[in-house]
């Protein structure tokens, strides 16, 4: 004799069963035929949770060279876009040398530690050249070009402001703010020594326009 739910004209509602993975109780357990509308929601939520769970585990399995092939991919896409790296011509009558008189060892340090982010003789390295690197890079010469360009000193909008600039030199080394802390570990050799520091501490504040409170601090 077969079981009645093996039964043809067998009721559908026989046939049910409550999903109950994710619930308290573990198994399966078959649903009574009064009991079908009471546990409806549960089947619904049951089998949602494990569509969901489902999904997940779809997600899971993605393998990982597809990752980094994609990962590479991008990288390769983004280096259509490369900023402008440029160096302008250099006019000397309008240089720094031009309009203060520079000593000698003051001059061997901004070339060596300034010039590549404030004059038109950027030394534009390889990595200058590979995006995103290179948006950096070509972002922080522009930015300290438009603050300060020592082949470009008459760009200043008066002698005043050019004044307060150098006297800026001084606190900005001391600080270790000039050069950036992030450039001088990229080029080596760009440190300012403190017998540096002081020549060019006693030169800008001969040359600039120091406040007191940076008097103070020396």
């Amino acid at each position: 004799m077969h079981p009645r739910w093996l039964e043809p004209d067998a009721k559908p509602e026989l046939l049910s069963f409550k999903f109950t993975q994710f619930s308290d109780a573990p198994g399966l357990e078959t649903t009574a035929p009064g009991e079908l509308a009471e546990h409806a929601p549960q089947n619904r939520t049951g089998n949602f949770d494990f569509k969901i769970f489902g999904r997940i585990s779809a997600m899971k399995r993605v393998p990982a060279k597809w990752i980094v092939a994609g990962l590479i991919a991008i990288l390769l896409l983004i280096q259509i876009i490369q900023p402008s790296r440029t160096n302008p011509p250099v006019v000397p009558s309008r240089s720094l040398e031009a309009h203060v008189e520079v000593p000698q060892e003051v001059q061997a340090v901004l070339k060596r530690s300034c010039y590549d982010c404030h004059s038109n003789a950027t030394v534009w390295p390889w990595y200058s050249y590979v995006a995103p690197v290179s948006w950096y890079v070509a972002h922080d010469v522009n930015v300290g070009r438009s603050h300060v360009n020592l082949q470009n000193w008459e760009a200043q909008i008066n002698e005043q402001e050019g004044k307060e600039h150098l006297g800026l030199v001084c606190k900005l080394i001391r600080e270790g703010k000039m050069p950036p802390a992030d450039y001088r570990v990229m080029h080596s050799g760009t440190d300012v020594s403190p017998t540096e520091t002081n020549a060019i501490c006693a030169w800008s504040q001969k040359v600039g326009t120091v406040e007191d409170d940076d008097k103070k601090s020396d």
